[in-house]
């Protein structure tokens, strides 16, 4: 039902309707926002990222195929526009602990905030095109078929990088470990 009100409201936006782009940012503001938090740590950069995310949509939304998931599409971008933040900055950038919302979830409670700290340095420190994955499959809890569209790869090429992954994930946590 969702992807057909997408749908609709890509229509209804293509006609000149700007209150349904309104609608589709509101219902995407929080996950592109909360999957440019996850990508890069940094709030105010989230924020740049989602801001430059919907407007990108918006002039390039003659560009969207409807035979696509137009999240799958919108996230795309986000990833994009994420990944060019990360490569202007430094390698290994600190991270802060917080959670998306700014106030300690569940898993962290549970995990300890030094298991917590441990990960999300770690993933800090794999490549960007890893932790994309990582983000994208665990954080975002997208479909393999799903990524494959986001990342414009195919499905085994998605499954194979996300092995690799969270073989480089456990490797910096056993090397955290051992420190």
């Amino acid at each position: 039902m969702k992807e057909d009100d997408d749908r609709t409201l890509v229509r209804r936006c293509r006609q000149g309707d700007q209150a349904a782009f309104g609608q589709l940012v509101t219902r995407y503001q929080r996950p592109v926002f909360n999957a440019a938090l996850r990508l890069l740590r940094e709030p105010e950069e989230a924020k740049d990222v989602a801001q430059t995310t919907f407007l990108k949509a918006f002039e390039h939304l003659a560009d969207y195929d409807p035979r696509f998931k137009f999240y799958s599409w919108l996230y795309r971008i986000a990833v994009n526009e994420s990944l060019d933040v990360l490569h202007a900055r430094k390698p290994f950038e600190q991270i802060s602990a917080e959670e998306t919302d700014g106030t300690p979830g569940p898993e962290l409670q549970l995990e300890g905030e030094q298991m917590g700290r441990a990960i999300e340095s770690a993933l800090m420190r794999i490549s960007p095109e890893l932790r994309t994955v990582i983000v994208l499959r665990h954080f975002m809890h997208l479909s393999y078929q799903d990524m494959a569209d986001i990342l414009m790869l195919p499905e085994k090429t998605v499954k194979s990088r996300l092995y690799s992954a969270r073989q480089s994930l456990r490797d910096q946590l056993v090397q955290y470990a051992t420190t």
